[in-house]
């Protein structure tokens, strides 16, 4: 009978500890990053009334006899299950998503927790609010050089210090980065005019542009660009007379010939025409073609006094033929392509081509100006300003030298501020006065190279600019573009520099927290830089952690040692910025488990009760 009123006791004081794990965990319900609590109980010691017996040869064998003495408690273990997430708003506020725990410092000892409600102290250090424990984390590693500023996550840990007034030193621009389009139909456009001659027979001519060497002049940047002008005379594909046309920004030639003196012979002989002409005496190139214009000759004849003759057995006496005459120096303003059918060549005004003889029939081609320029802001070392401008110049098809290219860009540089800008290969070697891009039939750049004085290609890359700005304190600036982000399609030219390595220097005004951990300042001159970044630890088993009030945890034995690193690594959770992590304990289930105390209490209270009210029958045999 004493057997009962024992367990009733045990039974009691387990469900007193039951109501008052409940209690807590009701009254933190509130607590920010609080963790509810459970728990378990298990069997005490057993008296045995009669040991079980083994089976023998004709009897089965019988289980042991016992009496339980009553109930303990075996464990009281924290729920670390995820909690809820309350926005707040706050910059500093910090919830994890995920397993982990905050570091806090008093000076000599570290301490874990879940609740994220920091703030900044006078001294700028991040603390935690309630204690004033500072947060732990690493600080951004200045570059004395550089300036630039990392995170060394394989360093020791310590206070996180974001002081008003922080600067972000000047930086020397070294790249920038080209994106965007070039424009592939800048310049005039190709055309294709009908000449009809005396017989009525129609000829095509077509006539198109390209920049050479000899185009590039003094300037090739100038205003007015000088083209040469190639004439397909009976639209083969392949052109038979050179020009040269110059055009203004505005599309208007300023000048323009072709290097050709054009006649119609009638021949005298079979197998032969003679001519004269007012160039002067040498071999010239020459083409004859009949009234139909066939080409019959094309080769060389030799000019003396004044007169040629050109022979080929397709030569009829008393048949018309035009005789046209290659002059590399001298040029004309004409070119008859048969009898009757000659092209005028605009030399002023609009880029109108014609028939001499009938003005209504014409073609003005389109010109648009091959100059696109762009403009970017770069720094010295002391952080002082310069635009930079950059201006290209489509050559398209070209010759230069002894390579050809299809789609080909010439570029050079300039200041705002008029210092001399010069160019340097990938040795480091100058004397260059423009740049070269070639871009494949994708539109994507596949080389850059350097042209001299002389227009004369180089064997080298050329991408890097340098221009003096000592009368501002500073020395050399040295920049290399990147010219890979461009593109030469049919369309606007948006080419532009979105990116540049340098700033001048910056002071602090604001800053964020990212789901890293990392603290991001936004500084005075428009860029951002890393100033720390957030540690989180986590153990083995974060259920073994001791409790030290104030929401802190300190390691136990059971514990595991804490497991420090960045926030999103090594299984370590991510952070929510202006959010806090609201306490994981459900109400109805802590209802619930209260009255499961209230009623296990009743129960062994009656247990008592009743063997008391059996003790008392048993004193009562007496009377």
């Amino acid at each position: 009978m004493m057997r009962s009123l024992y367990s009733g006791i045990t039974g009691l004081k387990n469900f007193q500890v039951a109501m008052d794990v409940v209690g807590n965990n009701i009254s933190n319900v509130n607590t920010v990053g609080f963790k509810a609590s459970r728990v378990n109980f298990e069997t005490m010691l057993a008296q045995t009334i009669k040991a079980g017996r083994s089976p023998q040869e004709n009897v089965g064998g019988t289980n042991p006899m016992q009496i339980g003495l009553g109930s303990q408690v075996s464990s009281i273990d924290k729920i670390m299950t995820q909690g809820s997430f309350q926005n707040t708003g706050v910059k500093t506020d910090l919830a994890i998503q995920g397993d982990g725990f905050f570091i806090v410092s008093d000076g000599s000892s570290y301490y874990y927790t879940r609740a994220g409600a920091f703030t900044l102290d006078s001294n700028g250090n991040l603390i935690q609010t309630s204690t004033g424990y500072k947060v732990q984390g690493w600080t951004a590693v200045q570059d004395p050089e550089t300036g630039e500023r990392y995170i060394d996550t394989n360093k020791p840990i310590g206070d996180l210090v974001i002081s008003a007034g922080m600067t972000m030193p000047a930086k020397k621009t070294s790249n920038v980065r080209f994106e965007g389009n070039l424009n592939s139909k800048l310049g005039p456009g190709s055309f294709v005019i009908t000449l009809t001659d005396e017989n009525g027979i129609n000829h095509d001519v077509r006539l198109w542009f390209e920049k050479t060497q000899n185009d590039l002049g003094t300037d090739p940047f100038s205003s007015s660009q000088r083209y040469t002008m190639k004439i397909d005379i009976d639209n083969d594909g392949t052109a038979d007379v050179d020009g040269y046309m110059v055009f203004n920004e505005f599309g208007r030639v300023e000048e323009a010939g072709v290097y050709a003196e054009s006649q119609v012979i009638t021949a005298t002989t079979d197998g032969s025409i003679s001519g004269s002409t007012a160039l002067p005496d040498g071999t010239y190139q020459a083409i004859v073609m009949d009234s139909s214009g066939n080409v019959i000759y094309n080769g060389t004849t030799d000019v003396s006094g004044g007169n040629f003759t050109i022979n080929d057995s397709d030569i009829t006496a008393g048949n018309n033929y035009t005789v046209i005459l290659l002059t590399p120096n001298n040029t004309s303003t004409s070119l008859t392509i048969a009898p009757g059918a000659e092209l005028v060549i605009p030399t002023s005004g609009e880029p109108r081509f014609y028939e001499s003889d009938n003005p209504t029939n014409f073609v003005q081609t389109d010109y648009t100006s091959p100059r696109y320029t762009t403009a970017v802001q770069v720094y010295d070392s002391l952080g002082n300003a310069y635009t930079v401008y950059y201006e290209f110049v489509r050559l398209g098809n070209t010759t230069i030298g002894s390579e050809s290219f299809k789609n080909a860009w010439i570029w050079r540089a300039y200041t705002d501020s008029g210092e001399p800008v010069s160019l340097i290969d990938e040795d480091g070697n100058g004397g260059y006065v423009a740049g070269l891009i070639d871009f494949d039939e994708s539109g994507r750049p596949v080389q850059y190279r350097g042209l001299d004085s002389s227009y004369n290609l180089s064997s080298k890359e050329v991408r890097t600019i340098q221009f003096d700005t000592g009368q501002k304190g500073d020395g050399v600036v040295t920049i290399t573009a990147d010219f890979s982000g461009a593109t030469q399609f049919s369309g606007d030219s948006t080419l532009s520099i979105p990116w540049q390595d340098g700033n001048p220097m910056g002071v602090l005004e604001s800053f964020a927290i990212n789901e890293q951990g990392e603290i991001i300042g936004t500084f005075s001159n428009g860029l951002t830089d890393v100033l720390g970044q957030i540690a989180l630890a986590v153990f083995n088993n974060p259920s073994g952690l001791m409790e030290a009030g104030n929401s802190l945890y300190t390691m136990s034995p059971n514990s595991g040692v804490p497991k420090i690193g960045a926030p999103g690594s090594g299984g370590r959770g991510v952070l929510i910025p202006g959010a806090l992590e609201m306490s994981n304990v459900d109400l109805a289930e802590e209802f619930t488990k209260m009255i499961v105390a209230q009623r296990g209490f009743q129960a062994n209270a009656r247990v008592i009760t009743t063997a008391d009210q059996i003790l008392n029958e048993l004193v009562n045999i007496k009377r």
